[in-house]
């Protein structure tokens, strides 16, 4: 079974740093989908932040996604090789 995601309140999720914000999705977007869980667990599933499919999840992926859409754009792997390549295509002419 998944682990337990800790609810974070707006305030605390602007104090942390986007790296954290990022590993927080990832948590977030990792948690299953109740309706994959035998009947037995659906019942103790709600409350807590472990299943997609429950209100909690929803608002805390809303909160998260609000406060990381204020946040400026951190390249990915691929857009910060981009960029390498770019800049060294420059420095050779």
């Amino acid at each position: 079974m998944s682990n337990e995601i800790e609810h974070k309140t707006i305030a605390e999720l602007e104090a942390m740093h986007t790296g954290t914000l990022m590993n927080r999705r990832a948590a977030l977007l990792k948690c299953p989908e109740i309706s994959e869980l035998p009947p037995q667990e659906k019942a103790s599933a709600f409350g807590k932040i472990r299943f997609k499919d429950t209100t909690v999840w929803q608002q805390a992926y809303r909160d998260l996604k609000g406060v990381l859409d204020k946040r400026e754009h951190l390249p990915d792997k691929q857009e910060r090789k981009a960029m390498r390549q770019a800049q060294a295509k420059g420095r050779k002419k």
